[in-house]
């Protein structure tokens, strides 16, 4: 897949996903609905705690460093309850607030990729944590981690506004 259609998918994507969190007022935001496990603040901050280690993953390699997060050490059952568990103390607005700033510092840095790059280990690709790759396209991260991440949670965003 080339560079600008990833791009092109994950703003339609994440513009699926916004338009759902836009509906919720502050104070659905914060609160679970009904038979669910998390509030969409939550599932948010979960989604962008994602979108942040992708960045975070493509700024390190451009600078020529490997990471070693722990998303990819100890698996994302763990990950993922940490971000819960930060996320519950925090205000809902700054959450949507960081929310849209690290997916528009995601885009510029995948927009700094180049086609081959998304493909195949070569340049920055070539320095990412083989932990997370697994033998994988970035291309398929990006899809795992981002594209097919935002539609698993429109049940909550939905739910919420009901």
């Amino acid at each position: 897949m080339k560079r600008e259609e990833i791009v092109a998918r994950l703003l339609g994507a994440r513009g699926a996903f916004d338009a759902r969190v836009a509906l919720l007022p502050n104070d659905r935001f914060d609160v679970a609905p009904p038979g669910r496990d998390h509030s969409p603040k939550e599932i948010v901050a979960h989604v962008n705690a994602y979108e942040r280690l992708i960045t975070d993953r493509l700024r390190a390699a451009r600078s020529g460093e490997t990471t070693a997060f722990d998303r990819d050490r100890v698996g994302w059952e763990e990950f993922n309850e940490r971000v819960w568990a930060e996320v519950r103390d925090r205000d809902p607005s700054d959450v949507r607030e960081a929310s849209a700033t690290v997916f528009a510092e995601l885009i510029a840095e995948i927009e700094l990729l180049t086609d081959a790059e998304l493909e195949s280990p070569v340049g920055i690709t070539a320095r990412i944590d083989p932990a997370w790759l697994k033998d994988r396209t970035l291309t398929e991260l990006i899809e795992i981690d981002a594209l097919d991440h935002y539609p698993m949670h429109f049940g909550v965003l939905d739910a919420a506004k009901d």
